[in-house]
């Protein structure tokens, strides 16, 4: 009787998540030594739609933040390290010709506590109604949202425990958008996120001296840190 309680308990429990663990490190093989700032990891730009990436690079937005002094500027890819890219949604399933079509790029304030992505959202992601499917702007709003929030955790990683969506507007296949996020409050191992998803933009006719732009769909993450994350930095995979 003991043993077989000792077995249902302990040893059962143990074997479960020593069989998880072996898994788990075998479909994310190590990533070596390469550091995330290697240019080598980031995704190769000329598999990307130049045309995006010139008219990003030439937008008043864009131009206005790599004036300021403190924003850091980077791509997704640089985030993921190359053996996990596959696994990953956003870099992995949901990237290429016809889906997520640049690397997001990614312009970040950690003073202000603002960070800004880039998207071009191809025609594959949208329904049958040429819109983009409401799980992919979900998925993108969760993870801008993440990035924009984990340097403010102890261990600069968490897990989101509540995501609040409201979608204004459908959002057309084949368009450029701009993801804007920031930190509304801040304390210990919890931080909430508010964020914005918008159209580019861009001067009207009949007031070609000021930009606008449509807010497509807005968000409330609410991220934390679990306790034990701090024992498993280890396991980190970007």
């Amino acid at each position: 009787m003991a043993f077989r309680t000792f077995g249902k308990f302990i040893l059962t429990p143990i074997a479960g998540f020593s069989l998880g663990l072996v898994t788990f490190m075998d479909a994310f093989p190590s990533a070596h030594d390469n550091g995330l700032s290697t240019i080598t990891l980031k995704r190769s730009v000329e598999q990307q739609r130049q045309d995006i990436l010139e008219q990003l690079q030439q937008h008043s937005i864009y131009r206005s933040l790599i004036k300021r002094d403190n924003v850091e500027q980077w791509t997704q890819s640089e985030k993921i390290v190359q053996p996990h890219r596959d696994y990953h949604v956003g870099q992995g399933l949901l990237y290429g010709p016809g889906r997520l079509e640049i690397d997001p790029l990614v312009l970040h304030d950690p003073e202000s506590q603002e960070l800004v992505v880039f998207y071009h959202l191809g025609d594959n992601l949208g329904n049958e109604k040429g819109n983009v499917h409401k799980g992919v702007i979900s998925l993108l709003l969760d993870e801008a949202l993440c990035y924009c929030g984990f340097p403010t955790l102890p261990s600069r990683s968490g897990v989101t425990a509540r995501l609040d969506l409201q979608f204004h507007q459908d959002i057309p296949a084949n368009c450029t958008v701009v993801l804007k996020a920031h930190v509304v409050e801040s304390k210990g191992r919890k931080c909430v996120i508010g964020g914005s998803l918008e159209t580019l933009p861009s001067r009207i006719w009949y007031k070609p001296w000021k930009e606008s732009s449509s807010v497509l769909a807005t968000a409330t993450c609410i991220l934390v840190e679990p306790k034990w994350f701090k024992h498993v930095q280890w396991m980190r995979l970007s």
